[in-house]
């Protein structure tokens, strides 16, 4: 479907004329990576799951802002003619649909978020001159990156997926592996444009806390006790061992008005990878309940 801008790649799943669910995956990930969590019930509810702009089979771009994300979503919402409906998403895709839902309160019926509040606290947060030497340090960092790793075939590429998820039962990265890469000259890349993180440059705790104390929907809120794995990657520092204190995640689920909390206890940052089974029925279950 075109959003005016570019083109994205759309999947559905499930009933169309049932109780339409938006399902918005994370970074460096894929639309198909979401199904199997969402594979319940089909005659009640009808999945739209857009692939993000940069990933997958939707359009490249050079715009990678939070409100590009937002547009998007609206203009799937507007494109399938809906105005109420559930949002489902995970990462990034929880960033995005958390945003939606305070922004257009009066169209989300129900939302779910999947490790998509943020990493740990980190040093750098609250402090103002730590906080502009990190926006920098993001800036450069992406003026940095290098071009796309060259794969010579697709077995490569899914040990490539397995070791960096272990977790992920070995089927379905061989299923998810044709979505997650594209073919070149010498092999297969990714298929994700490594610019796309560059959405949370110069976000903030504080600046998230308004956007989810404005909520209105029950909100589902899911989160991996195995998560530091990741962010202990993502931000290699000093210091950081990518672990929330105790109470921390609770305490920004309570942001919201009307919320669940759930911890996954063999889940790291991919649930939907890790418990896709668990997260297929404490989303049914929720949804069931709320979505009406």
């Amino acid at each position: 479907m075109s959003t005016g801008e570019l083109t994205l790649n759309v999947l559905e799943i499930g009933n169309p004329d049932g109780l339409p669910v938006i399902c918005v995956h994370g970074l460096r990930d894929t639309a198909h990576a979401l199904i199997p969590s969402l594979s319940f019930d089909e005659s009640q509810y009808r999945f739209i799951l857009p692939e993000l702009r940069g990933h997958g089979q939707s359009d490249p771009t050079d715009a990678f802002a939070m409100p590009n994300f937002l547009q998007d979503v609206l203009s799937v919402a507007e494109h399938f003619h809906l105005d109420r409906f559930a949002l489902f998403g995970h990462s990034l895709g929880g960033h995005v649909t958390s945003k939606f839902a305070a922004l257009w309160p009066e169209r989300v019926s129900a939302l779910v978020i999947v490790e998509g509040l943020g990493p740990p606290r980190r040093p750098h947060e609250g402090d103002p001159t730590l906080e502009l030497q990190a926006y920098r340090f993001m800036l450069e960092n992406r003026l940095a990156l290098k071009p796309p790793k060259v794969m010579p075939d697709l077995a490569d590429a899914a040990r490539r997926l397995l070791r960096n998820n272990p977790r992920l039962d070995a089927c379905e990265a061989d299923r998810l592996i044709p979505y997650l890469t594209s073919p070149v000259k010498d092999g297969f890349v990714w298929s994700f444009d490594n610019r796309a993180a560059s959405v949370f440059i110069g976000q903030t705790s504080a600046e998230n806390q308004k956007f989810w104390n404005a909520v209105k929907a029950p909100t589902c809120v899911i989160a991996g006790t195995l998560s530091y794995e990741y962010w202990g990657r993502e931000f290699d520092s000093s210091g950081f061992t990518g672990k929330f204190a105790e109470g921390e995640m609770e305490a920004r689920a309570a942001h919201f008005q009307k919320h669940e909390f759930h911890w996954f206890d063999h889940s790291g940052h991919m649930v939907h990878y890790d418990e896709p089974e668990r997260l297929n029925q404490v989303t049914r279950t929720f949804l069931e309940k709320h979505y009406v």
